[in-house]
Order: structure tokens, then C-alpha cells, then sequence
């Protein structure tokens, strides 16, 4: 039983994210900009997290970028730009988000060892921390109770836009931002100052 079990868990850390291995990716332009944006969160106390919604959480938010970075180093070069997405959570208590909170401190770590390993080929990496954007992950600021709970953590009175989110994302991948990598630039509307 035990063999079986080890086999398996062989097996699923071998698996390919994208694709197969043996398939080298054939694309004729080089990759300028990555922008690793997908995220889960499932709101729960310590108590209450489970071993699958804890590696669920982490699938998508920690390995997934990870290895999308890796699979797509072949076509990055100087000048190529990742921009991954941390939250707010990564840097300040936000809520029974303490799975979702360790990913996002997981991607600001990541951006700096990338940013480190990457840098040498002209590679920069970095990340945008939003705070609270009324999104489908932030249900509460749908209710008056739930803007207002996020009015009073911010130093601007007004709830963020995706816009103010695509901003800073267009920012660091721009020749404007060429100097800056290994950072993670907070767009949160002065969030838990």
C-alpha cells in the first residue's frame, strides 16, 4: 500500500505543468511581458483550514507562476518584464486569509530570488500588492458594512478600481520601470499604514 501511494505521489510531482516536457515551445518572437495574475482565496480560520483548500490555495497562487516562469524561459530575454500579483494580505492582517496571506508573502519572496537568478539576462521581476478591489474575490465590498470596513484601513477614502491595479501592472512593464526588479510596489490606496 505504501508503495503504491509513493509511486503516486512520484508520479504527480513529475507531471509537466504546461504540457509536455519533451515539446520545446516554438515561438517565432520572444516574450516581453508575463503577467502572472491568477489567484484564489478561500476565507477561513487556522482551525478551520483544510489540507486540500490549504494546497489548492497554494496550486494556484505559488506553483502555478512558479512553473509558468520556468516553462517560459526559453522565450525571455533581455528586456522581458514578469509581473506577478501579491495582495495586501502578504504584507498586513487582512481577515481569516492566513493560507492566502503565506502565498502572497511565497510571491514576494519569489519575485526576489527570480529577480536575482533572472537579472544576469537582462530579465526584470516584479510584483504589484493590491489592496481591497470590489473583484469577485472581495464579495464583502458589495455590502455598506464591507466599504466601510475598507475605507477605514485606507489613508484615500475611496474604494480601488482594477484600472488603478492595471496602471502599476502597465508601470513595471515598461521601459520606464527599466531600473526596478526584485521589488513588489504597493497599490492599495495606503492600506494599513
Amino acid at each position: 500500500m505504501a508503495t503504491s501511494a509513493t509511486a503516486a505521489a512520484k508520479r504527480r510531482k513529475s507531471r509537466p505543468i504546461c504540457g509536455r516536457r519533451t515539446a520545446p515551445i516554438s515561438w517565432r518572437n520572444r516574450l516581453d511581458i508575463l503577467v502572472a495574475n491568477a489567484g484564489i482565496s478561500k476565507a477561513a480560520t487556522i482551525a478551520d483550514t483544510t489540507v486540500e483548500d490549504f494546497d489548492a490555495v497554494f496550486a494556484v497562487n505559488v506553483r502555478a507562476p512558479y512553473f509558468l516562469v520556468q516553462q517560459l524561459l526559453p522565450v525571455m530575454c533581455k528586456g522581458s518584464s514578469v509581473i506577478m500579483l501579491s495582495s495586501l494580505a502578504g504584507h498586513a492582517v487582512v481577515g481569516n486569509l492566513s493560507a492566502y496571506a503565506a502565498t502572497k508573502g511565497a510571491i514576494d519572496t519569489l519575485v526576489k530570488h527570480f529577480a536575482s537568478a533572472l537579472g544576469e539576462r537582462g530579465i526584470r521581476v516584479n510584483a504589484v500588492a493590491p489592496g481591497v478591489v470590489p473583484t469577485e474575490m472581495s464579495n464583502f465590498t458589495k455590502t455598506a458594512e464591507g466599504r466601510d470596513f475598507t475605507m477605514k484601513m485606507q489613508a484615500l477614502k475611496r474604494l480601488s478600481t482594477p484600472e488603478d491595479i492595471a496602471a502599476a501592472i502597465t508601470f513595471l512593464a515598461s521601459d520606464q520601470a527599466q531600473w526596478i526588479t526584485g521589488d513588489t510596489l504597493r497599490v492599495d490606496g495606503g492600506s494599513k499604514l
